[in-house]
């Protein structure tokens, strides 16, 4: 009997073909040549848990399923609910059903694989989520994917209190919603990006983490999109200032370590513009946020959802910054997507 069940979205399986899926055995999964490290450590973390929670008597297992195959044929219409007689099975008896996909902070539609293509969206997800949960139990639902609880809005601070307009755009909730009205199920999800601590927990990201990596984001495509304009407004205001490349590279070197330095002149003004299109880009960005609140925690950034009697909860497991552990951030109507 499967005690924890992991359904890995990210990895294509080049065995797969239509016909019943296939189940391996937790540990064994890292000898699963197709599976991808995100989704081998989170199998690995639940199988920990699965020993622990093991006695003689009793045995715990944790069952992976590679599910990217049969969510394609979902999506054409190709498949057949026969296939999934065994997968259904385990995810009815199992303690936890692990849902594992990709994400990214700035797309709240689709979950990825872990070569970065768009799998699917949360809808097509949700509708083969109703074919893997056979309906009459509850389920407790993990649904493990970065950024899964983060709004549409990318740069509000999650560790706190989230607006009721902003709860309702996340890829989780979109989630929860298309299937929590047909299935009794409570989930969570992160705000974060989710990595491993090959033990017996996840880390997820913290807020200025987030933002530091959204900084990049963004400072990347800014580089794509104007470094060669950037360069010859550089060009001309060094032959108009009487500038050597070395002295710009000391204006440069100013903001550094210094990211809220104010500029004076047009020289610096420029130079603290001009940042962001030189090797110093990552340093400047990185420096501009606290070191010490840089990095993952293991209780942080965890959205847990139910949905019970017509009433909607949205707590924050570990809000322990802000509000304290188990702080409802929405208590009400579902909301509408």
């Amino acid at each position: 009997m499967a005690y924890y069940v992991m359904l890995n979205f990210e990895d294509a399986d080049p065995n797969a073909a239509p016909g019943l899926v296939a189940g391996i055995k937790g540990k064994d999964v890292p000898k699963a040549g197709t599976i991808g490290s995100a989704a081998a450590g989170t199998t690995k973390i639940y199988a920990n848990r699965a020993l622990g929670k093991s006695t003689f008597w009793k045995k715990k297992e944790v069952v992976y399923y590679p599910c990217q195959e049969i969510l394609d044929r979902d999506i054409k219409g190709t498949l057949d609910r026969a296939d999934l007689a065994k997968i259904r099975r385990d995810c009815q008896t199992a303690k936890t059903v692990g849902f594992v996909i990709h994400g990214t902070p700035s797309d709240t539609e689709h979950g990825f694989s872990t070569s970065g293509g768009i799998v699917c969206t949360w809808k097509q997800l949700g509708r083969l989520a109703l074919l893997l949960l056979p309906d009459g139990q509850e389920y407790n639902v993990a649904l493990i994917m970065c950024y899964a609880a983060r709004s549409q809005q990318a740069d509000l601070d999650h560790n706190g209190q989230i607006p009721v307009n902003e709860l309702k755009t996340s890829f989780a909730y979109k989630f929860f919603r298309s299937i929590c009205v047909y299935r009794n199920i409570r989930m969570s999800a992160r705000t974060g990006a989710v990595s491993n601590d090959n033990h017996l927990s996840h880390t997820v990201e913290t807020e200025e983490q987030v933002f530091l990596a959204l900084e990049k984001q963004q400072g990347m495509q800014l580089r794509n999109l104007n470094k060669a304009t950037m360069d010859t407004q550089k060009t001309n205001l060094l032959k108009r200032k009487g500038l050597s490349a070395p002295d710009f590279d000391l204006e440069l070197q100013k903001f550094l370590n210094n990211p809220n330095r104010v500029p004076h002149g047009e020289v610096e003004t420029f130079a603290k513009q001009y940042m962001i299109y030189t090797p110093y880009m990552m340093g400047f960005i990185q420096n501009k946020f606290d070191q010490a609140k840089l990095g993952n925690r293991s209780k942080y950034g965890k959205l847990i959802y139910t949905f019970s009697g017509g009433v909607l909860e949205i707590i924050a497991r570990y809000d322990t910054d802000s509000h304290g552990a188990n702080y409802s951030l929405y208590r009400g109507a579902l909301l509408p997507i």
